[in-house]
């Protein structure tokens, strides 16, 4: 009985240790299902991600597609449009080519005659129709590329030097015509959008009196403001009406571009110049377009539009001789304006009438001390001529616009060597350069504060690589004029004629 009751016992002892041993297989086992369905719940939420990845890199990657385009074997970004900005033609159907430039090119004037021809036009003389037609077929045949929607074309169509005994107003309108119809044969299915330049008037700084001077520019601008010939389903700029309420008042106007999400202000500076005469009806004008300004840049404000602001004499100073360009009253009022209510709505300004490639700071506060970058502020582009009068190349640009955020990007500028074209009898357009490569920065919009920036690297002692690209530029690459570094910095600087005078008094060394 003792043994039997032993090895039953020693059976249910190995009974316990094998259900023992299979207890803990069973909890190993487990332990390792549940660590397999814990990674195979981890790949299932990281191959998840990764579809979610894919799927969000191809449908950004289709979206990139459908907004990327092809035209002319190039890639166009949608989100970016391109206008050109062309100013101060200045046609002379007077020009000879065999006469020197000390007879302004004209026969009426010359006793002598030129030891070479200049069928493209002579350094010191205005634009001959073989250059008007050559730049214009330059901006054709670069627009084709860069796919422009539209045109600036800032003043002064006509030459200097038109209102005499064998010209007079009438040949001034009529340059005005044949430069218009010229241009608008080229681009028949984009707006282009003039200026009135201090060259298109019935006298040289001389505004008319009476509507009728406007109504003929009218004749010869409308067709290009309103797109005479662009297809029937694209949207105008602007009406009929809407554009000769304001134009025949006084030569400005207001249009949509950018899909409507800007507003181009076109306005005629000439009324705020101090070369005009100021009688009380051109002060009455003058008040009423800064009235028309404010009430067009409030209902851009409560539309949520942004403003681009072209004419063609800028407000500031003259760094020839030091003088203001318009009268302090106007400048006060626009740039507290423009630079400082409105600052945010303003994307850029597009001015011209110097002749050079050039820029201007617009601060909203006279100045006490040094400038800073939060400080409202506002810039101006100022575009090179196609004359070569003033011993510059003929140039032109074409500016690179984001639609979205609304800014510009940069622009890249098209010259012509006129004395090489001159020698060889074959005039090209090339690259000149492109503005975010000649200036860079690691601001990558084309605003003021990197036209700020750009200022500031002009008196910079330990690099003048932006120094040596501007002033060489000024007369896009023709020979460099005398000029004083300082003055050009505190003219670009400078907006207001005490502030302007403060800087030229701080820096005492000539030259540059």
């Amino acid at each position: 009985m003792a043994v039997s009751y032993t090895r039953n016992n020693l059976s249910n002892s190995s009974l316990t240790s094998i259900e023992a041993r299979d207890l803990d297989e069973r909890k190993r086992w487990q332990k390792k299902t549940i660590k397999a369905r814990i990674l195979i719940g981890v790949l299932t939420v990281i191959c998840s991600i990764l579809i979610v990845i894919l799927i969000v890199t191809y449908e950004s990657g289709h979206k990139n597609t459908e907004c990327t385009e092809k035209q002319n074997g190039k890639a166009v970004n949608n989100n970016i449009i391109k206008f050109v900005h062309i100013s101060d033609i200045h046609y002379d159907p007077f020009y000879d080519k065999n006469t020197p430039q000390r007879s302004f090119c004209r026969p009426q004037l010359a006793n002598s005659t030129s030891n070479y021809t200049a069928q493209y036009g002579r350094i010191g003389c205005d634009s001959p129709i073989d250059l008007v037609e050559n730049s214009l077929d330059a901006m054709q045949n670069v627009s084709k590329i860069e796919n422009v929607s539209f045109i600036l074309l800032t003043g002064d169509l006509s030459g200097h030097g038109m209102w005499t005994s064998y010209a007079g107003p009438h040949k001034v309108l009529d340059n005005i015509a044949e430069v218009s119809n010229k241009a608008h044969s080229r681009f028949p299915d984009i707006p282009i959008f003039p200026v009135v330049g201090n060259n298109d008037l019935p006298g040289h700084y001389v505004l008319p009196n009476s509507s009728d001077w406007y109504k003929e520019l009218l004749t010869s601008w409308a067709p290009l403001i309103l797109c005479s010939s662009c297809p029937n389903d694209m949207t105008k700029p602007t009406t009929r009406t809407v554009l000769e309420e304001s134009f025949l008042k006084g030569g400005y106007y207001n249009a949509s571009i950018a899909g409507g999400k800007i507003v181009l202000l076109v306005l005629n500076s000439l009324y705020w110049s101090v070369e005009v005469n100021h009688n009380p009806e051109i002060l009455q004008k003058a008040v009423e377009q800064l009235t028309w300004l404010e009430t067009q840049l409030e209902i851009a404000a409560m539309r949520g539009k942004k403003v681009i602001l072209v004419s063609h004499i800028p407000a500031g100073i003259d760094t020839y001789d030091g003088k203001s360009y318009w009268f302090s009253n106007y400048t006060n009022t626009y740039v507290s304006l423009v630079a400082k209510k409105y600052s945010y709505l303003v994307t850029a300004q597009f001015f011209a009438h110097t002749h050079k490639d050039d820029f201007r700071l617009q601060l909203s506060m006279t100045e006490t001390g040094d400038t800073q970058q939060e400080v409202p502020k506002s810039f101006v582009l100022l575009a090179p001529a196609i004359s070569p009068v003033y011993h510059n190349n003929p140039a032109f640009r074409v500016v690179s616009l984001e639609t979205d955020q609304l800014v510009l990007l940069d622009y890249t500028q098209y010259y012509m060597d006129l004395v090489m074209a001159t020698e060889f009898s074959n005039p090209i357009w090339q690259l000149d350069y492109t503005f975010s490569q000649k200036y860079p920065s690691e601001n990558k919009f084309l605003d003021a504060n990197r036209i700020f920036e750009l200022n500031e690297e002009l008196i910079n002692q330990t690099s003048n690589k932006f120094w040596k690209g501007y002033v060489f530029s000024r007369e896009t690459n023709y020979q460099p004029e005398p000029y004083s570094r300082f003055q050009l910095f505190c003219g670009m600087r400078h907006v207001y004629k005490e502030d302007f005078n403060r800087c030229s008094e701080q820096y005492n060394v000539p030259g540059g």
